[in-house]
């Protein structure tokens, strides 16, 4: 393989080039099993998981019988100033059930479950989502892709938090190996479970359909309906018409700070909240850019993935990956844990530029986009600064710090919907004068 040039072989004869990279090898790994030691197990272990509380609150709300929501209300009532209860849980009321288990434990030791089982899934999904991409690597590919997985910030940030993104992560590619190895119930499965998490996933069941994948997408609906109905055994129909309405309508968190989707670019932009003071206070315009270029983005991925293909086809991995970022761009929150979910095209990506499908134009631009995201740490409110404080700093120049790793994320949607296309070039094994294979040709 070439790389900016440089010739790197399976069978190297040079000697002294070969010892060299041994030497880079070995101390790229032991600086990623430092840091991943350092920021993935004894950080997390040792710090307040903010996040899961919510979890764990939703399991007890479920097991005690208490109201599900009323704490969620009430912090939307006051605001994230005077709000002094306990963390609301605002997730859909399936993974209350999921989550029921954790309530028969004590905090400190479902803590502690929920760590090892994120651990256990992200080296899991990790796992499963090389298997997806190739099923021969060579040992320098095996490093670069450890070393870009490993030292990676949105998945420490997630461990820190307790956040569940890594689960997400975990079915999107099991969805994804099913999907590719012939198994599409099983991959319905996987996503509708992703579902049942956060919502944003629906877009990549949705993607199912358009690729006319219907053994996925109704193994997706019947996993989904099968939830529900079991769901209604213990919440009423009227609560899960609440909640949808619910989040729909609010838009308290649509310029937070550590958002990275298109809503929270343009209102950070254009309004003046809580969190930051945009150029100008324009709500109305602020919806109609992100209503535009959420249809644009949606446009592009539809014209993107138009034409039938094998799973099996490498042009699905693009695709896939492509599902993936535009489903965190459309979302309604964006936030630092959700990139999490960044890994998967990354693989995919990390696997173009070895196999010198990627110019050298982007990849200047994914690599810096990548240095943002893999190093670049969120400032939580409430923890360097007072949440009234915010309001009053982050305003004009300041506020657009926090869309860098926004502008990145673009980087990367931008690459699966017009970059990888402009080069052919060979994955799994397909023949070099042809490597794609388009069903509707066939």
């Amino acid at each position: 393989m070439n790389i900016l040039g440089f010739s790197i072989d399976g069978d190297i004869k040079n000697q002294s080039f070969a010892g060299h990279l041994s030497i880079l090898i070995v101390l790229l790994l032991g600086f990623t099993s430092a840091d991943y030691l350092y920021n993935g197990v004894i950080r997390p272990l040792f710090t307040e998981k903010i996040d899961f509380e919510a979890y764990y609150n939703g399991a007890l709300a479920f097991r005690y019988q208490f109201p599900l929501y009323q704490c969620m209300v009430d912090f939307f009532k006051a605001g994230p100033y005077h709000y002094k209860g306990p963390l609301p849980y605002v997730y859909p009321p399936f993974f209350a059930i999921f989550l029921s288990p954790l309530a028969y434990l004590s905090f400190n030791k479902a803590v502690l479950v929920w760590f090892f089982v994120n651990q256990a899934l992200f080296f899991a999904g990790f796992f499963l989502l090389l298997r997806s991409i190739s099923q021969k690597y060579s040992r320098i590919e095996v490093v670069v892709m450890t070393f870009v997985f490993m030292n990676f910030t949105p998945l420490f940030v997630d461990y820190l938090l307790g956040q569940s993104n890594i689960i997400l992560f975990f079915l999107m590619t099991a969805g994804l190996y099913w999907y590719r190895t012939g198994k599409p119930v099983y991959a319905g499965i996987a996503i509708a479970l992703a579902c049942m998490i956060k919502v944003i996933p629906l877009l990549v069941l949705f993607y199912t359909l358009w690729k006319r994948q219907f053994k996925v997408f109704s193994a997706g609906i019947l996993t989904l309906a099968s939830a529900f109905g079991y769901s209604l055994l213990f919440f009423d129909m009227d609560i899960f018409i609440w909640y949808f309405k619910f989040m729909m309508n609010q838009n308290l968190f649509n310029a937070f700070h550590d958002s990275h989707s298109l809503t929270g670019f343009f209102s950070r932009f254009l309004t003046h909240s809580v969190w930051v003071r945009g150029i100008f206070d324009a709500p109305d315009v602020a919806r109609i850019c992100i209503l535009v270029s959420s249809l644009f983005v949606v446009g592009v991925f539809l014209y993107s993935t138009r034409k039938r293909i094998e799973p099996s086809d490498p042009r699905t991995l693009r695709e896939y990956a492509l599902a993936v970022m535009t489903m965190l761009l459309l979302s309604k929150m964006t936030s630092t844990p959700y990139l999490v979910m960044l890994l998967l095209p990354l693989g995919v990506m990390i696997k173009d530029i070895m196999d010198n499908a990627v110019s050298t134009k982007w990849l200047i631009s994914l690599s810096a986009a990548y240095g943002v995201l893999g190093v670049w740490y969120p400032l939580p409110a409430g923890k360097f600064l007072k949440m009234e404080h915010y309001s009053l700093l982050l305003k004009g120049f300041p506020a657009y710090l926090f869309s860098i790793q926004f502008l990145a994320v673009l980087v990367f949607w931008s690459y699966f919907a017009f970059g990888w296309r402009a080069r052919r070039f060979q994955l799994g094994g397909y023949p070099d004068t042809h490597p794609y294979h388009d069903v509707s040709k066939s």
